[in-house]
């Protein structure tokens, strides 16, 4: 396996002007991907046998070298070793808590990793996967209004943290860093069947206008109020159409392995108004097949209801729309081996350039990890 990574990091040295640069990454990848306690800068000095952190928080603050073409060059190693005819792209954010007010991007806002508002940084990732395996392949930092201003104050706060004037001056949503990211991967090329994406993503219609426009295929999260353009001109929630779907069009399939074995779910799909590419728009209704929800009018048991708008080839089968929909959840894999094992959330770094250039390594070092276990998998 060191050959491997030895391989990997030697492919990527033309990114790093400095051979000391190309040291310090060996250095630092070698210790995301070692038995590191915690992943910080102090603990992975000492890995190294650095007497400090000195060097590697040079790396990441000042040594000259760009994360976005370390970044492009890591999407295309994963890429080689994970494409399928399935293949998925995903986007999601996920939170880190952050104590202080200097980090860039950070301040009190919602955190799925915490299921509250808290102090903390959130990003958006595009995560790439397969029946090979799945892995992170690009990220952006979302900076809330906290950080969006003109006056000088606000000004010489985002200069101190290195954050560019374009993104200082108004707020990227996450719907929009999703695209950048996905224009990215159209640019380059990367093969996927879908994109999927919870409601953040799945209710942004400008988000939805771009995908379409693009000709991209997507099985979107969308919330029950969402309003739908159907084929006669008319538009009606989600909710609105379920009620009309009668009883025998529900099928009982399984989306997805769990922790358990398969998940099963009962599905339903209503036809939608097609677009003007020539691709048809459907809705996708998931029921649970045992009543799991508190009715929060009635408190009785309910079963749980999904919905997910689906943008396809017009001879789509509803049992392809159910195993794109089930692929989601590899986002959440992506993110667990992130943290868990790569120290994706253990940085202490501060400022723009050095969290994306922390965040680029640690992807670099996932995806070494679903190329070998990709290997494996084909050996078995």
């Amino acid at each position: 396996m060191d050959g491997e990574l030895e391989a990997l990091c030697a492919s990527v040295d033309d990114v790093f002007a400095r051979p000391a640069s190309r040291e310090n990454l060996r250095a630092m990848v070698r210790g995301l991907l070692g038995e590191v306690p915690r992943k910080n800068l102090w603990q992975l000095a000492e890995f190294a046998g650095h007497p400090n952190p000195d060097r590697l928080q040079g790396f990441l603050a000042k040594a000259a070298w760009d994360a976005d073409e370390l970044r492009d060059r890591v999407r295309a190693y994963a890429v080689a070793v994970l494409a399928e005819q399935d293949a998925v792209l995903i986007a999601d954010e996920t939170g880190d808590i952050k104590k202080g007010t200097k980090s860039a991007g950070v301040q009190r806002q919602y955190t799925g990793t915490a299921g509250r508002i808290e102090n903390a940084q959130v990003s958006v990732y595009l995560s790439y996967g397969s029946g090979r395996g799945r892995t992170l392949i690009d990220r952006e930092l979302y900076l809330g209004k906290a950080w969006a201003g003109t006056t000088a104050d606000h000004e010489q706060r985002c200069a101190e943290q290195g954050i560019p004037p374009e993104r200082a001056n108004s707020v990227a949503t996450k719907p929009e860093l999703a695209r950048r990211m996905l224009e990215r991967a159209l640019a380059a090329g990367v093969p996927f069947s879908y994109f999927l994406a919870d409601e953040v993503y799945g209710q942004s219609r400008a988000l939805r206008a771009w995908l379409e426009d693009h000709r991209v295929r997507y099985v979107l999260a969308i919330p029950k109020d969402e309003a739908l353009p159907l084929p006669d001109g008319r538009t009606r929630q989600a909710r609105e159409l379920r009620a009309l779907v009668p009883e025998e069009a529900f099928e009982r399939r399984a989306c997805a392995d769990g922790a358990k074995g398969p998940r099963d779910y009962d599905w339903a799909s209503v036809q939608l108004a097609p677009t003007i590419q020539g691709l048809e728009r459907h809705l996708l209704i998931r029921r649970s097949t045992v009543p799991n929800k508190k009715d929060k009018k009635t408190g009785q048991l309910i079963r749980e209801v999904a919905y997910f708008l689906c943008h396809a080839q017009p001879d789509v089968t509803r049992a392809e729309l159910v195993t794109a929909a089930g692929r989601r959840w590899m986002v959440e894999e992506s993110f667990q081996v992130a943290k868990g094992q790569v120290g994706l959330d253990e940085h202490e770094v501060r400022k723009w350039c050095s969290w994306y250039r922390h965040t680029t390594v640690c992807i670099l070092a996932m995806a070494f990890l679903a190329a070998v276990r990709s290997r494996l998998i084909l050996l078995q």
